[in-house]
Order: structure tokens, then C-alpha cells, then sequence
């Protein structure tokens, strides 16, 4: 029985050399001739010939030459990706301040017959206070308990612009370490309106950002705050969505006085079920983006379309063991009882083997295994390339299998916790929690198909890898492994480069400011891919504050319509570092003048007429009409005072 090989092109010899022919009187009137002994029909029937038998030989390229393809040049196919969902869990009293362990698992079934396998990621405290206040103190006090109990709000904790010494205030209907020393926090962070940090590149090294945000976690026992110990944070510093684990002290201390707010500021009003209070106090500022949270929440877990299996023995394939040729064994392979796989361990009569891609590399004595994941086999060397296996060998696995599109349940899905763990300590059934997810499972996809693993390296090799011109640096600069980038600006002179970078942040930020760890990734980052005699520094843009003063007259029909916000939104969203000017950001060092921002305002449909304007630069040079900047500065509005009268229906002054 012979290979099914794809057909490329169906065209053979004589159909080729006709649909040449034929194009013929579009490119030349004056050939007519032809017949076979002209010399110019002589060529298109080598070119014909040579089509034909390329053509075949491309036909003879599959997927399994792809693959090794995509090996040589150092990239793989990737595996499923398992589908995550959040899960709340309803406590029972009598497992109130039990451990639930990282892999719990939990069944879901999804319509009549489907049924699908997840497991917790991280443990988690079960716990029966619930928060009932949210109450932020950024300078100004802010209730966010409703936005916190919403489904669709989020709110700033440390609103728009994070200082030290701003806190977040949680309070719980019951002391929520009454039970346990420990509270597990699970914190949802709002990014829909962000985009994706960047992706780690596929090859070598590269550095991780390490947030400069220093928060502090207290708890309000017998009127002074005491410190918590945080276990893990899984925010890392309220910079994304997690778990955060917190203890009591093993010894309270008082407050260092000086280091913060010493008193439980609260607004006047707040729920009466609120009883116990513990906060997220600022040490040190430094966040690109401020905190955006949905909520936090304790009894709150992830859970992963993914299920773990211990010693399994796999079962050989019929047909693959046993046969023996003269220099060799046949390769054997076995197969897992359940795929895709994710991960595995295989061991052949207790000795680990090692897995590798494939055997072209391996020696007779290499205890070695190729993996197919998606399929879930396993196959060993023949005895020259891979040691072959022992007659009658036990081979065992602990994997873990799952994943794929198929994962992504909906929200209308039934859980269950079916095992906690061997780790889970309680006399009563973890069966009794009660599991409503949150939402859907979303990230499941299928493994990458040969063809989009090419297209992946097509993308990938087109970006620079080294920094050498003012582009490379931009780039990448800009795909920075774990950042959000706004923009970038560089400036190369012979050997020296000197790179501006503007953190993405929201709309409303207006002076957004890369911190010091954020520096230090992307400083890292080039320096790994910069020449040897090359220097780099990395630095934030400065700032020129503006206060500006508008003068003039509104229209009638605005007057009670909030002229004054939309005057202060259309100078601000004209300078903004990242949106302003023509919609990429103000230019680095571009300076401005009063004619220009006059016409901006001028342009806001509730003014009538701008007789006056008054700017006031703090770190630019004004001349005349002109407030120049340094070539690495942009601007930030700091006030906008609007002193408007009213016209009357005339057109004069009210």
C-alpha cells in the first residue's frame, strides 16, 4: 500500500507548456512562431520540464521533514495549553481554617456526557469570614465596597497616581484569623483594557522584572495594626491577578512610628457587618500602571484543565516489541492510558530515562525515550541509536495529561471536588464544599499544527536578535519579556546608545513613569544582545508640568454641561505621552506654542471664543509664545484653571 503524498500542483509537461504558450501574445505581438523548432518554445519546454520536476519533488516533503525542519533552526510544535477557570468555594464550619492543597481535583461535567478533569493550582485556606468593605485612602477616602462585590466595575485601590503611604482597607463580617493564623487572599486584576506583557523569547536567556513596589499587610487587633507575614504573593505586589497567603506574626511588634498612618481612617459611613480590618499599606511607590482590581476575595482558587497520574504502567503497542534484525531491535512503543500529555517522568524497571526530541544523536547506551504528546506514546531506541529495552521491561510513568480547546467549559458547567489530596486533613468530606465557578475556563487550545509552528519562526526570525542599528534597539526594547510597553525612543551615537522608554499605562495617567526595576529589565535585556564594545542606558523621559489658565466664553446651551472637564480632557488627551499630538504620543523634545494650543481648545464645541491663555511651565523655557523642552522630555498637565462667562443668546456676556 503506497504513501498518500499531496498533490502541490496537478499540472504535468503538456499543460504547463500550453497555459505558456498561451500567455505568449500578451507579453510579444511579434512572436507567432510556435512550433517546436523555435528556439524561444524550445526553453519553455526545459522551464515546463523543470517545473514538473520540482513540483514532484515538493510534493515528497511532509510533515515529518517540517518537523525536522523546525529542529534544525532550534524551535517544536507546542503542546496543548490547558484551559484555567476560578472557582469559589462555599465552606462548611467544620472545615473552616483547613489547608486545601495545590491539586485538588474537581470534576466538571459540561452538557449530558462530558465530563472533564481540573486541579487547583495552589493551596488555599478555607475560611468563613467574607469581606464586606473596601475602603480606599489615597489622600481622599473611597468606598469601593460595591465595585468590589460587582461583577462588572473594578476599581483603583491606590487611585490614579500611587504614593507612599496610600492603603487599601478590607473589612471582614468576623475576625477572619479567628479560625486559622493564616488567610488566603485571592486578588482578581482588571487587565481587559491592557495590553499582554511581552512573551520571553524562544531562545537563551533573558531577565525577569522584579517589582520595586514594597506593600506592607497589617491586621487591626486591640487598636494598633499589627504586621502580617506574607507567605507568597502570587500578585507579585498587586502587579497582576493571584493568591496572596498571609499569617499572623509568630511576634507582634508595634509600628515603626513615622512609617505610615496610624489610625484606622475609615469614611463615616461603612456596612455594619464589617468587623474585622486588616490593609495593603504603601512603603514604596513605583507602579507603571496603578492597581486595577475586580475584586479580592478569600475561599477563591484557580483550577486547571489538567490531571496528574503516579505510576502508571503503560501498555506496549502490539506489533512494536520483541522483533529483532541482525544489528538491531525493532523501536518499541507504549502508550499512556490517557492524552494529550503535558508532562511526564518514564522510568523502565526504576531507572529514569531521559526524554530527547528524537534519536538521531543518540548512542546505543543513551537511556533515552521520544515522546509524541498529543497522541500520548512513547517510543525507546532500537539498540544502535537509543539502548533498546530489556525483554520483558515494566515501564512506568507519572504525567500529567490534558489541556486542549475542549477545556474551555462554560460557565453553565457543574463542579464537584472529587479528591483533595492525600495532604488534606479533616474528618469531614471535602465533598460537602460547594464549587460555582466564576466564569468560564478560557486559554485551552489545541497543540500548534506544523504549518503555524513555521509561521511562528517565519515571525520570529524577522525580528532582530542583536542589537546593532537604532531599530533593533527600539524593538527590542519593546518586546522587554514580561513589560508593557507604551513607546520607545533611541538615540545611537557610534558606539554609545541612550534608550527612552514610556511604560504603557491608561488613558487617564498622565505622566506615565517607568520605575527602577522596570529600568533594569530592559537595561538587562539589551545588554545581553548589545556588541561587546556597545554601551546602553536605559532612562525614563522627564517632565515639564504645565499649569494652564483659559480664558474666553462658552456657549449658552453648554453652560451647565461640564465645559470645564471637556477644556481639561482635550489638553490633556493633546499632550499625552502616549496618545497625544497625532495619536502615537507627543514627540520626545517637539516644543509648543500657545497659538497651537489655543486651537485645541478652540476646537472643544462648547467654547465660543478664547480671548486669553496663560501657560505656566515648570522645567521647560518659555520664549514669547514658544516653551521649548529638553530633546528627551515631554509634557504633563499638572492644573487647568477655566475662567469662562457664558454668552447671551446676542452673542455678548452674560
Amino acid at each position: 500500500m503506497g504513501l498518500d503524498l499531496p498533490e502541490l500542483d496537478d499540472r504535468e509537461y503538456e499543460e504547463l507548456l500550453e497555459q505558456a504558450k498561451k500567455l505568449i501574445p500578451a507579453y510579444s505581438d511579434e512572436w507567432t512562431d510556435l512550433n517546436p523548432h523555435d528556439p524561444g518554445v524550445t526553453i519553455l519546454e526545459v522551464l515546463a520540464w523543470l517545473t514538473e520536476t520540482h513540483t514532484y519533488q515538493l510534493d515528497q516533503i511532509t510533515d515529518e521533514h517540517r518537523r525536522k525542519y523546525l529542529q534544525l533552526v532550534g524551535y517544536q510544535q507546542r503542546p496543548p495549553t490547558p484551559a484555567t477557570a476560578t472557582v469559589a468555594l462555599d465552606v462548611p464550619d467544620a472545615l473552616v481554617g483547613q489547608r486545601l492543597p495545590a491539586g485538588a481535583r474537581l470534576t466538571v461535567t459540561d452538557g449530558v456526557d462530558e465530563r472533564y478533569r481540573f486541579e487547583t493550582d495552589s493551596d488555599v485556606v478555607l475560611s468563613n469570614a467574607s469581606v464586606e468593605a473596601v475602603i480606599g485612602d489615597a489622600g481622599a477616602v473611597s468606598d469601593h465596597s460595591e465595585a468590589n462585590a460587582a461583577s462588572e466595575t473594578y476599581y483603583r485601590p491606590f487611585g490614579r497616581e500611587v504614593d507612599e503611604t496610600d492603603a487599601l482597607y478590607l473589612g471582614f463580617d468576623r475576625d477572619p484569623f479567628a479560625e486559622s493564623d493564616r488567610l488566603t487572599l485571592s486578588v482578581a486584576y482588571h487587565d481587559d483594557d491592557l495590553p499582554e506583557p511581552a512573551d520571553p523569547p524562544e531562545h537563551g536567556d533573558h531577565p525577569t522584572f522584579e517589582p520595586s513596589v514594597e506593600l506592607a499587610w497589617e491586621r487591626y487587633r486591640d487598636g494598633r495594626w499589627e504586621r502580617l507575614r506574607v507567605l507568597d504573593d502570587g500578585t507579585d505586589s498587586l502587579y497582576q491577578g493571584g493568591l496572596i497567603d498571609l499569617a499572623t506574626a509568630e511576634q507582634p511588634r508595634e509600628r515603626e512610628s513615622g512609617s505610615g498612618t496610624e489610625t484606622l481612617s475609615l469614611p463615616s459611613r461603612v456596612p455594619d457587618a464589617a468587623v474585622g480590618w486588616i490593609r495593603c499599606r504603601v512603603e514604596t511607590p513605583g507602579y507603571e500602571i496603578p492597581p486595577q482590581i475586580d475584586s479580592i476575595r478569600p475561599n477563591v482558587v484557580t483550577a486547571t484543565h489538567a490531571a496528574r497520574v503516579e505510576n502508571e504502567q503503560l501498555t506496549p503497542l502490539s506489533g512494536t516489541a520483541g522483533s529483532r534484525t541482525a544489528r538491531s531491535f525493532d523501536n518499541e512503543t507504549y502508550r499512556f492510558e490517557h492524552s494529550p500529555v503535558l508532562s511526564a517522568t518514564i522510568s523502565v524497571n526504576g531507572e529514569r530515562y531521559t526524554e530527547v526530541p528524537d534519536f538521531d544523536a543518540s548512542g546505543p547506551d543513551d537511556r533515552q525515550y521520544v515522546l509524541d504528546r498529543e497522541t500520548g506514546r512513547v517510543t525507546f531506541g532500537d539498540g544502535i541509536n537509543g539502548t533498546a529495552l530489556p525483554t520483558g521491561a515494566t515501564v512506568t510513568a507519572d504525567y500529567v495529561y490534558g489541556g486542549g480547546e475542549r477545556g474551555n467549559v462554560s460557565p453553565a458547567a457543574s463542579w464537584q471536588l472529587t479528591d483533595p489530596g492525600s495532604d488534606f486533613d479533616a474528618t469531614v468530606s471535602a465533598a460537602s464544599i460547594d464549587v460555582t465557578p466564576l466564569g468560564p475556563a478560557t486559554g485551552g487550545s489545541d497543540a500548534e499544527t506544523v504549518t503555524e509552528a513555521l509561521n511562528r519562526v517565519r515571525r520570529d526570525l524577522d525580528r532582530p536578535a542583536r542589537a546593532v542599528t537604532a531599530g533593533d534597539y527600539r524593538q527590542l526594547a519593546e518586546r522587554t519579556p514580561g513589560l508593557r510597553m507604551g513607546r520607545t525612543h533611541v538615540d545611537v551615537d557610534e558606539t554609545d546608545a541612550t534608550v527612552i522608554v514610556i511604560p504603557y499605562a491608561p488613558a487617564d495617567v498622565p505622566s506615565p513613569t517607568p520605575s527602577e526595576a522596570f529600568l533594569d529589565t530592559v537595561r538587562d535585556f539589551l545588554r545581553e544582545r548589545t556588541l561587546l564594545t556597545d554601551r546602553v542606558e536605559v532612562v525614563g523621559p522627564q517632565y515639564v508640568r504645565l499649569e494652564i489658565t483659559v480664558g474666553g466664553r462658552v456657549r449658552r446651551q453648554y453652560a451647565h454641561s461640564g465645559f470645564e472637564t471637556a477644556i481639561t480632557d482635550a489638553v490633556e488627551s493633546y499632550l499625552h505621552p502616549l496618545s497625544g499630538f497625532d495619536g502615537d504620543g507627543w514627540p520626545l523634545g517637539r516644543s509648543l506654542s500657545r497659538d497651537e494650543l489655543r486651537e485645541v481648545i478652540a476646537e472643544v464645541d462648547a467654547v465660543a471664543q478664547v480671548s486669553d491663555l496663560s501657560v505656566t511651565a515648570h522645567g521647560g523655557t518659555a520664549s514669547g509664545d514658544e516653551i521649548t523642552i529638553d530633546e528627551t522630555a515631554l509634557f504633563t498637565v499638572e492644573r487647568v484653571t477655566v475662567e469662562m462667562e457664558t454668552t447671551t443668546r446676542h452673542g455678548g456676556q452674560l
